[in-house]
């Protein structure tokens, strides 16, 4: 009897503990999405705001406000503030990391209660069985170690892709930056053009009425005249286009945008200044960076190593893991301890053939890298070669546009001493006008280099203004 009340204790004391620990268990709560909420967030994610201004400070670089207008530092550091791609990446990262503590937990432990009764067919004094029984796991070789080294690695490789997502939104941002600012030095050049073309077309329709001109030469001048607006309108569309990127890049809504102009003449002299530092010597120094430090290299060396690990974890799962189970068993009058141990045993073709599959996917790992690495040495081979070539187009360019503005002063000259017409003027300006955009071409290629630099080295040239989240925060 003294036993039974002893392991009516036990069971008491043991519903006890599971309600205590009920008790410390984190409750659910509920989180709906309010997209009214969201929609005043949104609005919020504003340039001028106080808590922006805050972190430009944290920056400790020379970011100036977006109150005298855009350039490129303003609006990576928006970027870096407000773009809610990188902010889904870092909680992303966070949520992988999570396994990193997880994965330092041992396996469970369990306690059980056994309570029976049997038949008295042997005349028991008690029909009455109780017993009290616990579970031991032990992994063998390591398994635990191994596991965190797998969350380790799968946590290295989601940072990589957070940093690789960060960066491709920064040179989406200045990719944008750059179109936008040419897009703006060609609609001043169709302009120009279009008030040459309307010139021509009205001094031509006057002619025509007096009989000096053709029908055809009208109709040719006013279907030029159409294809130029039509080129005007085009590119104003696509100014619309560049703007909405920009906002989406920065993280901000159009309009907080639009509240300040883009200083395009800034973004490019400030590129044509990072341009003219190029040099072999420090391509070369970066060249040998790029090959070791590149993100997307780093992602998939992380990458390598969880496949590493997982044929770690596949050879150690040879060794099978051990069950103990200890226990106590009272059947009145007879008190019976037992030692149970337990383990799987293993199926050894399963084991190689889970082994070799984890040796192939690492291989794959190992092409992947290879691959990667020929992609980076192409690339920068191309980037050379590209960096040259640009540099000779815009040279040539420069020296055909410079000729050109010469001429110009030559015809007004001329025009002015009553040698040119208004009209032969104007149609001399307007064959003069390839030379414009060729020249504006040519420059975008030039400086459409920084960008390249960029994406080959992942390195910051166009601006120095780089935030990332560390990987232990």
């Amino acid at each position: 009897m003294i036993f039974s009340n002893f392991f009516s204790s036990i069971i008491i004391i043991f519903l006890v503990i599971l309600n205590i620990t009920g008790c410390q268990l984190i409750p659910y709560s509920k989180k709906d999405i309010d997209l009214s909420n969201n929609n005043v967030a949104i609005d919020n994610q504003d340039p001028q705001a106080e808590i922006f201004s805050q972190f430009i400070t944290t920056l400790g670089q020379d970011v100036p406000a977006s109150n005298n207008g855009w350039n490129t530092d303003n609006l990576l550091a928006s970027l870096y503030f407000y773009n809610t791609k990188i902010k889904t990446a870092q909680k992303q990262y966070q949520t992988v990391k999570s396994d990193e503590v997880i994965a330092k937990f041992r396996p469970q432990s369990s306690i059980g209660i056994e309570v029976g009764s049997g038949d008295g067919a042997n005349d028991d004094l008690s029909k009455d069985v109780e017993g009290l029984g616990v579970m031991f796991p032990f992994e063998t070789a390591n398994k635990r170690l191994i596991r965190y080294e797998i969350a380790l690695n799968t946590s290295q490789s989601a940072y990589e892709d957070y940093r690789l997502l960060s960066w491709n939104e920064r040179l989406m941002l200045i990719n944008a930056l750059t179109e936008y600012a040419f897009n703006i030095k060609k609609i001043n050049a169709i302009k120009n053009e279009l008030f040459s073309r309307q010139s021509v077309y009205l001094m031509t329709k006057k002619r025509f009425e007096k009989g000096l001109e053709d029908n055809i030469q009208l109709q040719q001048s006013k279907i030029a005249l159409q294809v130029t607006e039509n080129t005007l309108k085009n590119l104003q569309l696509n100014q619309l286009r560049i703007r909405k990127q920009i906002a989406q890049n920065a993280g901000i809504k159009i309009h907080h945008l639009e509240k300040n102009p883009i200083l395009a003449d800034d973004i490019i002299n400030n590129l044509m200044n990072k341009i003219e530092t190029i040099n072999d010597e420090n391509i070369s120094f970066t060249r040998e960076q790029a090959i070791q430090t590149r993100i997307d290299l780093r992602r998939d060396l992380a990458s390598y190593a969880k496949a590493e690990a997982n044929l770690k974890l596949e050879i150690a799962k040879q060794y099978p893991d051990i069950k103990f189970s200890p226990a106590y068993l009272y059947d009145f009058g007879d008190k019976i301890w037992t030692l149970g141990i337990s383990t799987l045993i293993p199926n050894l073709e399963k084991n190689k053939a889970l082994i070799a599959k984890a040796e192939k996917f690492r291989e794959s790992e190992s092409s992947k890298i290879i691959d990667l690495q020929l992609t980076i040495s192409n690339d920068i081979d191309t980037l050379l070669s590209y960096l040259n070539d640009s540099s000779e187009k815009y040279n040539n360019a420069k020296i055909l546009y410079d000729e050109k503005e010469l001429l110009l002063i030559s015809l007004e000259k001329k025009f002015n001493n009553g040698i040119l017409s208004r009209l032969e003027l104007e149609q001399e300006k307007i064959k003069l006008y390839e030379i414009d955009y060729i020249y504006l071409d040519s420059l975008y290629n030039l400086i459409q280099g920084g960008y390249e630099i960029e994406k080959t080295f992942h390195i910051p040239f166009v601006s120095q203004l780089h935030v990332e989240k560390e990987p232990n925060e």
